[in-house]
């Protein structure tokens, strides 16, 4: 073998290596890193609610149910991410918890100064209005917040009523809250409380659950009507779906989706 020849060989053999050395490489690295070009399966978006607001959003098994999560559910499906609705506690422990990024979505919540520290709106998409409950035959009158200062009022935790009046109770009423509906209602037909701050439709929904008919009643006028809006934690990835969660909004709201959907869960 001449001395040109051994050199022709070494070279081959030495360029094989380094080929055979990167190819390898390659190769775990294609094994080990995600390549860029492809997406990767997002998670399920998970969203709760309020137990007892009927028919927006209550608790049924393990679930929240409602017409907001119905709604929820189809603007995600839309857009091609799976949603769940799982019961994450009392509606102070759900706050909480989209607080937290625990809960990427709340399915409807009022407007206020503290939850915008940590939350992003949606367009509206209904109104609410909030009632005054009370034991029937009640001489209790109320035309405007004026007329509650002196008397005991019972609310449930967590709960806004609007900016407007959580800030009216929180400087000139007397309001315990509880944990559920049915405390609330239990402190009033026992007289142990003048009136019940609720959700008009939720009131309605518990009396004739509870067969509080007869014994409970609301008065004429409203303490509020507040917009509900689905809400998005601002450590939630889902938050990048809020235009195009909005346009759908508009579009349901328009074509009456929205009204039906609440209609459905009002006749429940």
């Amino acid at each position: 073998m001449n001395k040109v020849t051994s050199i022709v060989i070494a070279v081959i053999v030495i360029a094989f290596g380094i080929y055979y050395g990167v190819s390898r490489n390659s190769d775990k690295q294609a094994a080990t890193v995600p390549d860029n070009q492809t997406a990767q399966p997002e998670r399920a978006l998970v969203a709760s609610g309020h137990p007892e607001w009927q028919p927006i959003m209550f608790k049924s098994g393990e679930e929240i149910q409602g017409a907001g999560p119905a709604l929820e559910k189809m603007i995600f499906d839309k857009l091609g991410v799976k949603t769940e609705f799982p019961y994450k506690g009392a509606w102070d422990e759900v706050q909480a918890k989209a607080k937290s990024g625990e809960v990427d979505s709340l399915v409807a919540a009022y407007k206020t100064d503290e939850r915008l520290t940590y939350m992003d709106y949606s367009e509206p998409y209904t109104t609410d209005p909030v009632a005054l409950f009370v034991k029937a035959g009640s001489k209790l009158k109320f035309e405007k917040p004026e007329d509650l200062i002196g008397k005991k009022g019972i609310g449930t935790v967590g709960d806004s009523y609007g900016q407007t009046f959580d800030d009216f109770i929180k400087a000139k009423l007397t309001v315990q809250t509880v944990k559920t509906s049915q405390e609330a209602f239990d402190l009033l037909t026992s007289g142990k409380a003048d009136y019940f701050v609720y959700s008009l439709y939720a009131g309605e929904k518990e009396i004739k659950l509870k067969n509080l008919q007869g014994k409970v009643e609301n008065l004429p006028h409203f303490v509020a009507e507040e917009n509900f809006y689905i809400t998005f934690s601002k450590k939630s990835p889902f938050t990048k779906y809020l235009p195009q969660v909005n346009e759908l909004i508009k579009q349901y709201k328009a074509d009456g989706t929205i009204d039906r959907l609440i209609a459905q869960y009002k006749n429940q």
